[in-house]
């Protein structure tokens, strides 16, 4: 998920320091396995989320899918080891998806593209055309989202024809329209002029 209008305090905060909090978050949270301070880090991500000033549209679906995985993800784990551990391990999970929900709720996209721009800057020196992977990047992350409408869709009609149980019948449609919407965007950018050619110092 990506912002693209937010006037809370997050967004005026430049994108590098939020990933880069982000990233020493999620490397912490591993580190614990205190089902009691990862708690407390729930929470924290809560009022952190709800100062973030997103409005429950935005985040009803993708927060419905991910209690969905993580029930999943808590009765296995249940199963497999123990119940303390998979309590551990959820909130660990839902902790992360928290912060990273307020980080890319606050970041544009074109500000999340010159930062992925930024990143990638040292592969220039190997020949690799830093825009180009930037732009790579931040497409992969803005159809993630256009790929699970598809799979709704998808599925619903085959389920309305009584194939709902069957992965072929979802899979099949699903990847021919992704590929159908790859290459419109092919188009578009060709349309555009965009260079694919190799960067070049």
């Amino acid at each position: 998920m990506i912002a693209s209008k937010n006037s809370s305090y997050l967004a005026r905060i430049k994108p590098g320091w939020k990933f880069g909090a982000l990233l020493v978050l999620s490397i912490s949270l591993y580190l614990i396995d205190s089902w009691q301070l990862l708690l407390l880090s729930f929470i924290l991500s809560i009022v952190l989320l709800l100062s973030a000033k997103v409005g429950f549209k935005q985040l009803r679906m993708p927060l419905m899918s991910l209690a969905m995985i993580l029930s999943v993800v808590f009765v296995l784990l249940g199963l497999q080891t123990d119940w303390g551990n998979a309590i551990v391990s959820v909130l660990r999970l839902l902790t992360m998806c928290l912060f990273a929900y307020s980080v890319s709720l606050t970041t544009s996209f074109d500000a999340m593209l010159e930062l992925f721009q930024q990143v990638a800057s040292p592969l220039r020196f190997i020949g690799a055309n830093p825009a180009q992977i930037a732009l790579g990047l931040s497409m992969t992350i803005r159809f993630i989202p256009e790929l699970k409408k598809v799979y709704l869709e998808v599925s619903e009609a085959q389920h309305a024809r009584g194939l709902g149980n069957n992965p072929l019948a979802v899979s099949v449609p699903l990847v021919i329209r992704s590929l159908k919407i790859a290459d419109e965007t092919a188009e578009a950018l060709d349309a555009r002029g965009y260079d694919s050619a190799p960067y070049r110092r």
